[in-house]
């Protein structure tokens, strides 16, 4: 499996030895983690409503006001394993940081995606999960269950007509749309399971319609295990997204 180069899996790196630095206090209600003051890491819709993270999280992405796990607590603990920790000071945490220095597969598998909807770019990002317990943090790459998450869509590239999503580059050199599942102007929540090393994830605007057809196909997804559940079967989901792959010369 080719991967997407090694200064990405430097920056991951530097990731997990600057989240084992020692945290403060924690309570109930702490939000942010290590995330810089400078950073506000809060999402505010075109209805002045505000969202914070759901569980702890360390955010270094200035291009963008926010990327916030969206999904509760309690999903977020389960997935992670953190529910069922016999440690005390178990939680779960997020990593979501700006990254420009991936290699020339995702370069390519980028290029790919965005011809393909006619899109552009906004920033790319690193996300990583991770299960904090015996004082040491714990990567968790993969979840059974899909998970949410809420991006701030800078003021700069707003438009009615354009339309927003996120891709996903996988470790492969597949592609993931994950489209937008709110109607919001201001912010694009979307969901995912795959959180691993060589995995990012980019922010993208192509024109209005541009992602209707990876909206379809999640929903259909989505409906399919809906109906299931109402007929008494079981279905396990483990993502909504469409992927395709890409051949890189």
């Amino acid at each position: 499996m080719k991967k997407f180069g090694k200064k990405f899996i430097a920056l991951a790196t530097a990731c997990a030895v600057f989240m084992m630095l020692p945290a403060t206090v924690l309570a109930d209600d702490w939000i942010d983690g290590d995330t810089p003051s400078s950073y506000d890491n809060r999402v505010i819709d075109s209805l002045n409503n505000v969202y914070t993270p759901t569980v702890r999280t360390n955010f270094h992405a200035p291009s963008i006001r926010a990327l916030i796990p969206y999904s509760s607590k309690s999903l977020f603990d389960k997935e992670t394993g953190v529910s069922t920790s016999k440690y005390s000071d178990a939680y779960s945490c997020v990593y979501a940081a700006e990254n420009t220095g991936y290699g020339t597969l995702a370069q390519t598998a980028l290029a790919s995606a965005l011809k393909t909807v006619g899109g552009t770019n906004v920033t790319t990002v690193t996300l990583n999960l991770f299960k904090y317990e015996g004082s040491t943090y714990k990567q968790v790459t993969s979840t059974a269950d899909n998970l949410e998450f809420m991006v701030y869509i800078p003021t700069s590239v707003r438009s009615a007509a354009r339309d927003f999503a996120m891709i996903r580059l996988n470790a492969d050199g597949t592609i993931s749309y994950l489209p937008d599942q709110d109607t919001d102007s201001y912010t694009v929540t979307f969901d995912t399971n795959y959180f691993g090393t060589n995995d990012l994830y980019c922010l993208v605007y192509a024109p209005k319609g541009a992602f209707n057809a990876y909206k379809t196909a999640a929903a259909t997804t989505a409906a399919t295990a809906s109906n299931n559940a109402a007929a008494g079967t079981t279905t396990t989901v483990t993502t909504t997204t469409v992927t395709t792959t890409t051949k890189n010369s």
